[in-house]
């Protein structure tokens, strides 16, 4: 008797679930919340990231540029993205360059198939903002992204040479050898994104960076000189030898690193860094303008207020005979001979999401 009512009760129960299954009415259903922790030091937790992932600002090929020959002799292969003015891309640009804004940079090259190339070259016209752009996708994964050193002034003489007009010596009486002491070190800035991941923090904060104005003139810094922690960012000897003045030397690729000096510097107060042309500096900021300091690049770099003594001592400088290549300039207002990318067949499959180290640097920017 037992084992019959076992039975009936199974049978029962069949038939409600068929009954059930068989129902035109939808099932009820809600999302699963999955609730991620707010990060509460955003700053550090970047800098962790950086540390463990190759410290690419430090790394022995940063601030990863790439000659105007190099560009010239493999456009094909390369991704050319020339974020200059709309008039002055319109008025020459290299063969096969695609015009895109800064704010927009981001966005486009999630939309496009960039395993496809070799490298994809950040071109403006001095090279100072490609290299801090270049800084900012690296930082965010995109590992083969190189500046063109001097930017479109090393392309053609018939770009409006801006290294010309900016270098000089007008401040040249404001040079001293003696050292200024770092600070104590202290706490990393404050950055408060609504980004849950490291991933995302860092993308948000990517996309607020890449369009600001990250640099400054020699004459602007000398308006309000006291406002500013100046850092000296070329090699020991060098800044023994002259400096300016209250400046304060940081090691190139050793100092600003979570396990050095990086925790030397002010978060309440501008920061302005100079190397020796501004490419190097201009990188550096990009990274800590990302962690939250309030960081500046000073323009041309020692180029902009010792220039003489910078030639006559064989310091990097700019010299348009040396640099200007005067290659092809295409006018108009598209990229003129598509570059046609084999498509979909990977090229370089590590392109996104790792620092690479791919190339020495350029003898110009090794210090000693």
């Amino acid at each position: 008797m037992k084992n019959l009512n076992k039975y009936i009760a199974f049978v029962l129960l069949i038939s409600v679930v068929a009954i059930t299954s068989c129902s035109s009415e939808p099932l009820e259903s809600k999302a699963a919340k999955i609730d991620i922790p707010q990060i509460s030091n955003q700053s550090e937790a970047l800098l962790n990231l950086f540390t463990n992932s190759g410290d690419y600002i430090n790394g022995v090929a940063s601030p990863y540029l790439i000659s105007a020959e190099d560009v010239n002799d493999y456009k094909e292969n390369y991704l050319l993205l020339d974020t200059r003015f709309h008039e002055d891309y319109v008025n020459g640009h290299i063969d096969g360059a695609i015009n895109v804004d800064r704010e927009m940079l981001i966005d486009f090259l999630k939309s496009i198939n960039i395993y496809q190339y070799h490298k994809v070259v950040i071109i403006d016209n001095t090279g100072q903002a490609a290299a801090y752009i270049t800084s900012m996708l690296r930082a965010i994964g995109y590992g083969s992204t190189y500046a063109m050193k001097y930017g479109m002034n090393a392309w053609n003489s018939k770009i409006t040479n801006q290294w010309n007009k900016n270098i000089g010596n007008k401040y040249a009486n404001y040079l001293t050898s003696e050292p200024t002491k770092k600070n104590k070190k202290g706490a990393y800035p404050a950055i408060n994104t609504k980004g849950r991941t490291i991933s995302e923090i860092l993308e948000i904060r990517a996309e607020k960076e890449i369009e600001y104005n990250f640099a400054i003139t020699i004459d602007k810094l000398m308006e309000n000189y006291e406002d500013y922690y100046v850092v000296n960012y070329v090699s020991e000897s060098r800044y023994n030898i002259k400096h300016l003045k209250a400046s304060t030397w940081y090691q190139p690729k050793k100092s600003m690193n979570i396990n050095s000096d990086l925790s030397t510097l002010p978060t309440d107060k501008k920061i302005v860094v100079y190397c020796y042309i501004g490419h190097q500096g201009s990188s550096l900021v990009a990274y800590l303008r990302l962690l939250g300091y309030d960081a500046y690049s000073l323009r041309y770099g020692v180029n902009s207020f010792m220039y003489n003594y910078s030639v006559k001592n064989k310091w990097p400088t700019y010299n348009e005979k040396d640099v200007v290549m005067n290659y092809e300039l295409v006018l108009g207002e598209v990229p003129s001979k598509e570059v046609k990318a084999k498509a979909n067949k990977i090229i370089n499959p590590d392109l996104n999401f790792k620092h690479h180290e791919v190339v020495l640097p350029d003898p110009s920017e090794v210090c000693d």
